[in-house]
């Protein structure tokens, strides 16, 4: 483990200049703003015109003419989470603009990420002469064309990177759009083209903010405030569909309950193809009685929780084929499930800060998931041997590939030879303010929440503190917590630290790598310091 100290020497203009505590302060010359990023960050939310993102009015004006024309408009989607947003937003919208819609997101295992040729057949015989793809379209050129053939227009919106041009009615690509768009997930698009089309709607920004958290993007300029408006509505009782997925009767809505409470329920649909269909996900966000929604809702979380019990499998499993001596784990077994590839490379690669792959079988080849920690860039880590990939792409961090059984050797070659002479550090290397146990009083670390939403580009800081008195920490969880407390006002939580159990109880002052959060229990609150490392 590496500790960074940050800099927090500008923390007294930064109070002087701006209406923040100290501790806010201090977390902003940490991130060594501009006074430009400053005020971005504090001031209050407010989503930009969206005529004036470039391509727009051609976009909005081609769908009022399939209204006129009473054309039948064809939503393309993607079977994750932002996808399923993107598809909900932009169906909801049309109907609502008086388009008359259907929507379409295809069977992850059967066929795979994105437009299709078979999907463009299909809108065909049924009468779709408009088809508009959101969270996906960049690399369908075979069904651009076979559309073009076909004589039906494509409208493509998506996020993910580009390699060439695209043959398509109209691009409507965050890249394109204008600055102020640029961080724009799948949803945030979709949400920019119903801002277009009809008067704010509360629960379309709801599901832009879900989607901008389950896709990690950076939450700068529109993004921010698309997340800061959506949990804003949240608190609100916005989104009955959302407001069902979290298990608490009364949740303190915030980035991280979505992040854990709710993305992974809407990403469970599609990760489970073989169980489940992501069409349905649409039509439940779509949902406005009651009782349906309670309904589906229960169903969404019984099938979390079976994925959860399959990931815990697939972690062991995974780990047991891990070769040290290797700087990219390629790893493949029998068992492994498609669906849930991503979420075990995640894992590992967390662990480990290093670059995982886990490959399923799938039934022309190996189905893979990359995770990349941000160590390699994946959007050209494989140029060298794409013709020996039957699909690829994806982000910086987090890619999808795709090859035949055959080409198995050829690919472990190529990432080795690759990876020759590049090492990574292992160590983990946090970066922490330094703190006085002085400063945790409520009111500064409450005042942390203004900063939020926290996420990609501006994380949740981490504090350092030293030496501190401790007596013993009462044991939780079976063993494997630790829960210290401080006075009345304070308490340490130290999450799955079994290993170190021991030394840490014996142990009379320690220093702690840490969160600052409030926690509210029955009418009381109460300063939580959720501890990452202590030593």
């Amino acid at each position: 483990m590496k500790i960074e100290k940050l800099n927090v020497e500008h923390s007294n203009y930064i109070k002087e200049h701006y209406p923040i505590s100290h501790l806010c302060a201090k977390v902003l010359s940490a991130a060594d703003m501009e006074d430009k990023e400053i005020q971005e960050l504090l001031s209050i939310p407010k989503l930009s015109d969206p005529f004036s993102a470039k391509g727009m009015k051609e976009v909005a004006d081609r769908i009022y003419q399939a209204k006129i024309q009473k054309e039948k408009v064809l939503v393309c989607g993607d079977y994750d989470a932002d996808g399923i947003c993107s598809t909900a937003i932009l169906v909801d919208a049309l109907r609502k603009y008086g388009v008359t819609c259907g929507f379409y997101i295809p069977n992850r295992f059967k066929e795979g990420y994105g437009l299709h040729v078979d999907t463009v057949h299909m809108a065909y015989e049924k009468g779709y002469r408009l088809l508009i793809t959101v969270d996906n379209g960049v690399k369908a050129f075979d069904a651009l064309k076979e559309a073009k053939r076909l004589g039906i227009e494509v409208i493509i919106t998506d996020h993910h990177a580009m390699e060439e041009e695209l043959d398509c009615l109209y691009l409507l690509h965050p890249f394109h759009m204008g600055d102020a768009f640029s961080t724009l997930s799948g949803a945030g698009v979709a949400l920019e083209i119903s801002r277009a089309l009809l008067p704010e709607i509360k629960e379309h920004v709801v599901l832009a903010c879900v989607a901008a958290i389950a896709d990690v993007m950076e939450l700068r300029k529109e993004t921010r405030a698309i997340v800061k408006l959506g949990i804003q509505y949240l608190k609100q009782g916005v989104c009955k569909p959302i407001q069902m997925l979290a298990k608490d009767r009364y949740p303190q809505w915030d980035e991280v309950l979505i992040a854990y409470q709710i993305v992974p329920k809407l990403n469970v649909i599609g990760r489970l193809a073989d169980m489940a269909n992501a069409n349905n996900a649409v039509r439940y966000l779509l949902l406005t009685d009651y009782e349906e929604i309670q309904k589906v809702s229960h169903q969404i979380t019984d099938l979390n929780e079976k994925r959860k019990k399959m990931s815990d499998a697939m972690v062991e499993t995974a780990k047991s084929l891990i070769h040290d001596e290797y700087p990219f784990q390629l790893l493949f077994h029998d068992s492994f499930h498609e669906g849930i590839v991503g979420l075990v490379a995640g894992k590992l690669a967390q662990e480990r800060n290093q670059p995982v792959m886990i490959a399923a079988k799938a039934e022309n080849g190996f189905k893979g998931s990359i995770r990349s920690m941000g160590l390699l860039d994946l959007t050209t880590f494989f140029d060298g041997c794409k013709e020996e990939l039957s699909s690829y792409g994806g982000h910086k961090a987090a890619a999808g590939i795709g090859f035949s059984f055959d080409k198995k050797q050829e690919v472990q070659d190529y990432v080795n030879k690759k990876m020759e002479g590049i090492t990574f550090e292992n160590e983990l290397c946090y970066k922490v303010i330094p703190i006085l146990e002085n400063e945790i009083t409520q009111k500064e670390v409450e005042s942390l929440s203004m900063l939020a939403p926290f996420g990609n580009g501006f994380e949740e800081p981490l504090f350092l503190l030293e030496n501190l008195k401790v007596t013993s920490p009462k044991r939780m969880g079976n063993g494997k917590h630790l829960k210290w407390v401080l006075n009345d006002a304070i308490d340490i939580v130290y999450f799955n630290c079994e290993k170190e159990a021991q030394y840490l109880s014996s142990a009379s002052s320690l220093s702690f790598i840490a969160n600052l959060r409030i926690n509210s229990f029955m009418g009381r609150k109460k300063i939580n310091i959720f501890v990452a490392e202590a030593f």
